[in-house]
């Protein structure tokens, strides 16, 4: 199975990054799918608080990003910082001025993070970002690019081509909420460098109750499910099962982003 999931994940990439491009050009464009009333819980440690969300690219003909690339929010999207206070107040904060946005597996993830003392600051106990539809992202620009993003390419990846992933990424659909409830439970895994004998299963009962109440779909309810009991028979708890998840993520935004791109083609 592990075999099976690394070269599904592996030879998809070069599908929808086109030819490689100089490694110091910018790489693709990156929308992020909505929450959709599920906002990603931030995960605080070693001073930092950060989150797992799952991005797709929007510029085929561009080559996927290095792990680690930064990128910024471009207008139009939106992402929320809610802020549970301690004396029981909830803070929702425009915060794209408060997290940094770096890729982290190609273009099907990022980190969002922030300083804990920020939060700290603002009286939090806990965080969460709740991503808006049509969230639309672009790779930081630097001098010396010899093939910068231009205005025409970030107008058209920003504007048209967002709103037909929409229809892929934001909408419910079988799919994109499987994608959408495994990256809650990654969120949910507790810090890699600690021993842990914290099932997958046990923070996916958690996730569920949280996609009924929100009225997820039962079919991708129960998708997910197959997921995570395929990620616990295989690798079992913490780091392990954590890995195995993004794999399988991997490959569902990566079926997505083919999808999407038929789909471009054929509006275009």
């Amino acid at each position: 199975m592990w075999t099976r999931l690394i070269s599904a994940s592996l030879l998809a990439l070069p599908l929808l990054a086109g030819t490689p491009a100089p490694v110091q050009a910018a790489p693709q464009i990156l929308g992020i799918v909505a929450s959709n009333g599920l906002p990603t819980p931030l995960h605080c440690a070693d001073g930092y608080c950060s989150a797992y969300l799952a991005s797709f690219c929007l510029q085929e003909a561009r080559y996927a990003p290095n792990k680690g690339s930064e990128y910024r929010l471009v207008p139009g999207g939106r992402l929320t910082l809610i802020a549970s206070l301690g004396d029981g107040r909830t803070l929702r904060l425009p915060a794209e001025d408060l997290l940094t946005i770096r890729t982290r597996s190609g273009f099907t993830s990022l980190w969002l993070s922030l300083p804990e003392a920020r939060l700290k600051a603002l009286g939090a106990t806990a965080a969460a970002v709740e991503v808006g539809p049509k969230t639309t992202v672009l790779p930081l620009a630097y001098a010396g690019d010899p093939h910068p993003q231009s205005a025409d390419e970030i107008a058209t990846a920003a504007g048209p081509l967002r709103r037909i992933a929409a229809d892929t990424f934001d909408r419910p659909g079988e799919v994109a909420d499987t994608a959408r409830l495994i990256e809650l439970v990654i969120n949910r895994l507790p810090d890699r460098s600690q021993p842990s004998s914290v099932t997958i299963a046990s923070l996916w009962g958690e996730v569920a109750a949280s996609a009924r109440q929100s009225g997820i779909a039962a079919a991708s309810i129960q998708a997910t499910a197959g997921v995570i009991a395929e990620c616990e028979g295989s690798a079992g708890t913490g780091f392990a099962g954590g890995v195995c998840l993004e794999m399988r993520q991997a490959e569902l935004m990566t079926n997505l982003n083919r999808r999407f791109w038929d789909q471009a083609a054929g509006g275009s």
